[in-house]
């Protein structure tokens, strides 16, 4: 369950990283929509599975003993470690 947990933030941070980005065409490319352009770098069939599998991890996680904060974050920093380093 975790690593389904630790694909979907990567999903979510590369999404984020997508925003990030595009938020500065804007105007040119979505025509001023701000929902145009997150559900382009947000697609969403990946809400409900998302959901889902982020529920269940919750679930799942909270029954180890250690905080849900601690494993989240685990699993942040290993998504953005390999999107940085490419090994996604």
């Amino acid at each position: 369950t975790s690593h389904f947990v630790a694909l979907q933030i990567g999903v979510l941070l590369k999404g984020t990283c997508y925003l990030a980005e595009e938020i500065f065409h804007i105007h040119s490319r979505y025509h001023g929509s701000f929902w145009r352009v997150l559900s382009a770098c947000f697609p969403l069939r990946w809400h409900g599975p998302m959901l889902l599998i982020c529920g269940s991890a919750c679930v799942a996680l909270n029954g180890d003993g250690q905080p849900l904060d601690f494993h989240l974050g685990l699993a942040s920093v290993c998504q953005l470690l390999i999107l940085a380093l490419g090994l996604h």
